[in-house]
């Protein structure tokens, strides 16, 4: 919701100002038509300039607030074209017609997701926030970046700075944490992850559970250890769900430490 202010001075062809002359506002598309307006800039409901009584005060002067088509009662679409007219006993009626109210554009209102123009309307946003729109869009890190963000440095354990990954990398780290286990490289390069089991799911092959390694090969080398008994033991089958992903079967439940190594 917002409200435009209009405002004008009432003077005689000398510049002196006209006080207690009456103010009215129609449709510019229908003259017969008085105008909804506010007399306050955020509360109130709209009223025509007649029953609020506009009028010029000793300077001349006279204001009202026009209504947005968000609001719910009084406003206007930002094309609607208004007219104006002045009268006072003792001079001559005048009048201005095509009045535009509303800016070219508008402000940036962060909270309209919803609206049918949300997309379409022009809005205003400052010159510090607007640089560098058009280069940042195609920039990859670790080229220099605009807004000051800095690219990932993997070395560094600063956590003040706004750095840029992809969406997929960030995907992996937060599905990664998410699940079970710890993610590792081994001094062979390989890299290594650890399960701990301790319950599972059945159909009619098994025991099994679903391990997400992130490892990104299909068939990883798996490991079982029986809990209890310290035992390497045999999985009854291994399926890969996809290549970050296999689902293991084992022929009772048992509490187990799962290595996947690939």
């Amino acid at each position: 919701m917002a409200r435009v202010h209009f405002w004008q001075y009432i003077v005689d062809t000398e510049g002196r100002p006209l006080e207690d002359v009456n103010i009215r506002f129609y449709l510019n598309d229908n003259p017969a038509e008085e105008a909804e307006v506010f007399t306050h800039p955020s509360i109130g409901s709209p009223l025509t300039s007649s029953e609020g009584a506009l009028t010029t005060n000793g300077n001349g002067y006279f204001e009202f607030w026009v209504g947005d088509e968000f609001e719910s009662l009084g406003g206007y679409v930002s094309t609607q074209k208004f007219r104006l007219t002045w009268e006072r006993a003792g001079i001559l009626l005048g009048q201005i017609n095509n009045i535009d109210v509303f800016p070219p554009v508008f402000q940036v209102d962060e909270t309209d997701t919803t609206s049918a123009l949300r997309d379409q309307k022009n809005k205003l946003v400052s010159n510090s926030l607007a640089n560098l729109w058009s280069t940042h869009a195609d920039a990859d890190a670790p080229a220099t970046l605009s807004h000051n963000y800095l690219a990932v440095d993997t070395a560094s354990t600063n956590g003040d700075y706004n750095k840029l990954v992809s969406n997929a990398l960030m995907n992996y780290i937060l599905s990664a944490v998410a699940s079970a286990g710890a993610l590792s490289i081994a001094a062979s390069a390989a890299v290594e992850r650890d399960f701990y089991i301790t319950a599972w799911s059945s159909d009619a092959t098994g025991y099994y559970i679903d391990l997400a390694h992130f490892i990104g090969r299909q068939y990883p080398v798996l490991q079982i250890v029986d809990d209890a008994t310290d035992n390497v033991i045999e999985p009854l089958k291994i399926t890969a769900t996809d290549t970050n992903t296999v689902r293991l079967y084992v022929s009772e439940e048992i509490d187990a430490h799962v290595t996947v190594i690939g």
